[in-house]
């Protein structure tokens, strides 16, 4: 007896339609094909949209430490803005209160955004910077507007008082 098991349908050997024909295999590419089409293009704009949410977001957070942060060492804290990044740093050194992240001052944070996420240069506050006093309030108050590669964009303002509001 044989050992190969042969499938006998309507007295037809089926032993040899294993797998899939050609036009299946195209068929199926072709339905996955237009189903990515269909769901790829939203799914970007919302991780690029997510990637802007989310750099506002740690901006705005990282504005409210430096400003809790000056209030708890009584000293300037300052707060540098670049077009694709800042850098948050205890100004108190020798040369305490000059912009200048000097070698004995605390870098708080230094923080590149995502790809596609940049600050529109120049921000409303003087020279791109500005700086919490030890009681908590801005030197300078003024907005920053984040802006991603699709043109969609966020704010993140700061009042004389030192409120941080994300808009």
């Amino acid at each position: 007896m044989d050992s190969k098991l042969i499938y006998r349908i309507n007295g037809k050997d089926k032993s040899r339609d294993r797998g899939f024909t050609l036009i299946e295999l195209i068929v199926a590419i072709c339905v996955i094909a237009i189903i990515t089409s269909i769901t790829m293009p939203p799914l970007l704009r919302w991780r690029t949209d997510a990637k802007l949410r989310g750099a506002a977001s740690n901006l705005a957070g990282d504005l409210e430490m430096a400003k809790v942060r000056a209030i708890r060492e009584n000293a300037y804290v300052a707060v540098l803005l670049g077009s694709d990044g800042y850098t948050i740093f205890v100004d108190n050194g020798a040369d305490a209160g000059d912009w200048y992240e000097d070698d004995d001052e605390v870098c708080l944070k230094e923080r590149s955004f995502p790809a596609g996420v940049k600050i529109q240069m120049p921000t409303t506050f003087s020279g791109n910077r500005t700086r919490f006093a030890g009681r908590g309030v801005p030197e300078t108050w003024g907005s920053i507007t984040l802006v991603n590669h699709r043109g969609k964009s966020k704010t993140i303002s700061v009042n004389r008082m030192g409120k941080v509001a994300l808009q």
